[in-house]
């Protein structure tokens, strides 16, 4: 069974690189472009990976992140952070997250880090 990976990204252009990359590597790839979209489908489907852009046009992936890391439910699940500010990374809603890739991103350490989380 395909492994699920959920992208919150409201950039289209990375989305579809993140999409095109790990359908590649045999991942089953949701991805959403706000928190609204991502709310409304999250009780569906819960991922192995979560990919969240910290700054999104309806909220901060910093909340996102730290709600579904404190939530029994989807503590479990895995988080990468991503953005393009790396000051992102020390914040205190961030540590919960289980990685964080700077944008733009090198191809083969984005994918070795979904890899790792994935096993």
């Amino acid at each position: 069974m395909k492994k699920a990976v959920h992208v919150l990204e409201d950039d289209i252009d990375i989305g579809e690189l993140i999409v095109f990359l790990l359908t590649e590597q045999g991942y089953d790839v949701a991805v959403f472009s706000n928190i609204a979209s991502f709310k409304q489908h999250a009780g569906q489907q819960s991922p192995d990976l979560l990919i969240i852009d910290v700054m999104l046009p309806d909220g901060n992936g910093l909340d996102i992140c730290e709600a579904w890391k404190t939530d029994e439910a989807t503590s479990q699940i895995p988080i990468l952070l991503m953005s393009a500010y790396d000051d992102y990374r020390h914040d205190h809603r961030a540590e919960k997250a289980n990685g964080f890739i700077s944008k733009p991103f090198d191809i083969k350490t984005f994918l070795g880090e979904v890899k790792l989380r994935l096993g």
